[in-house]
């Protein structure tokens, strides 16, 4: 199966170790970790490991991960995460949508466009039936971006997660295969 992916501007294409110094660029700054499950990078190392996860991932069914490239730069990164294709008798298979862009590249409707190709791949590719996403309350920018690709809003998770010694909630919303072309 082809990964690479192409839209108006942008590739999207699987990371590779030849991309660790790009990545480590945009992973080290610390504003674009507020609302991220994790903290900046200090060293390459850890961007090294983070891509070698994320390939195994891949091969393993567990996630699918792009590069968000514009004119040849990484500017970000689109992910299909914590799949779920099956529960003992029950059929899943369900992901969950992870985005970032770089805080220099932010505003310009490079997340939406990439996502957009990527949940596209999603349900005619990788045989999702749901795809879901969540964002921090705080984070209007993400709400948006799920407005935009038509997301409906089905959860309010109190408490969902503590970073720096403050506790967020998540809003959650899922997008279903056989309904999406209804809200668009």
């Amino acid at each position: 199966m082809d990964f690479v992916i192409r839209t108006e501007r942008l590739l999207l294409r699987p990371p590779s170790m030849e991309n660790a110094n790009e990545l480590f660029f945009l992973m080290s700054d610390s504003d674009l970790t507020r609302f991220l499950t994790w903290e900046p990078h200090k060293s390459i190392k850890t961007t090294k490991t983070l891509i070698q996860n994320l390939i195994e991932a891949q091969q393993d069914d567990k996630g699918y991960h792009w590069c968000v490239c514009f004119n040849n730069k990484i500017i970000g990164l689109v992910s299909l995460i914590d799949v779920k294709r099956k529960i003992r008798t029950w059929t899943l298979n369900r992901a969950e949508l992870s985005y970032w862009i770089g805080i220099h590249f932010q505003g310009k409707g490079y997340a939406t466009e990439a996502c957009k190709k990527i949940i596209d791949f999603g349900f005619s590719s990788l045989d999702f039936h749901k795809i879901v996403v969540a964002h921090a309350v705080e984070n209007t920018e993400s709400k948006n971006i799920c407005t935009k690709l038509f997301f409906s809003k089905y959860a309010y998770e109190h408490d969902a997660f503590q970073k720096n010694d403050k506790w967020h909630d998540l809003i959650w919303y899922e997008l279903i295969k056989e309904h999406r072309n209804e809200s668009q």
